[in-house]
């Protein structure tokens, strides 16, 4: 695997010095008309960013993850994917290639209710990624499901183009983004 900085890499993370947190303690009204959601905590941490934030991009398959390939082979932005693989533990939707792609191409981070696979090389990217576990069986690959629909994943539901905060305390949705 090639773990070559790309220019996308360079780019300055909007997580400089935010922490959900105090996103929370100080944003009660967004928090209490919905605006501003926190994921139920099932998601274990994995990458090397701790703390990413981004636009969402959502995706909705079930253990099948050629569109997971197709968005992240495209150039990334900043943003971060949001995967709705259904919770299934059955196999994994992302490696540690699609893994080191999403990093070269400039994705801040990846969520997958959904498990991945090859831990030590996603460990070994500059990306976050929550994840529900992993698995060492790959998925299917029919290229079966939806690209920027609404999502219902941990409790909460996830609109494409919202943001998503996330850190070790937790994962934040909001409709727009928050200053910090």
């Amino acid at each position: 695997m090639n773990y070559a900085r790309s220019p996308f890499n360079e780019m300055k993370t909007y997580m400089a010095a935010f922490a959900t947190a105090e996103a929370c303690d100080s944003n009660t009204a967004l928090l209490a008309s919905g605006e501003l959601r926190a994921l139920e905590p099932i998601f274990k941490i994995y990458g090397q960013r701790r703390s990413f934030s981004g636009p969402i991009v959502t995706l909705k398959v079930f253990e099948d993850n050629v569109l997971v390939r197709q968005l992240l082979e495209t150039r990334g932005e900043g943003r971060v994917l949001v995967i709705d693989g259904g919770g299934s533990k059955r196999c994994a939707l992302v490696g540690g290639n699609l893994a080191q792609s999403a990093q070269n191409m400039g994705w801040s981070g990846i969520v997958v209710n959904g498990c991945i696979r090859d831990v030590d090389e996603i460990n070994a990217c500059d990306i976050g990624v929550r994840a529900l576990g992993s698995n060492p069986l790959k998925s299917n690959k029919k290229a079966i499901g939806e690209k920027h629909v609404p999502i219902s994943i941990a409790g909460t539901l996830i609109r494409d183009g919202e943001w998503l905060y996330a850190d070790s305390d937790g994962i934040l949705i909001s409709k727009m983004e928050l200053s910090i």
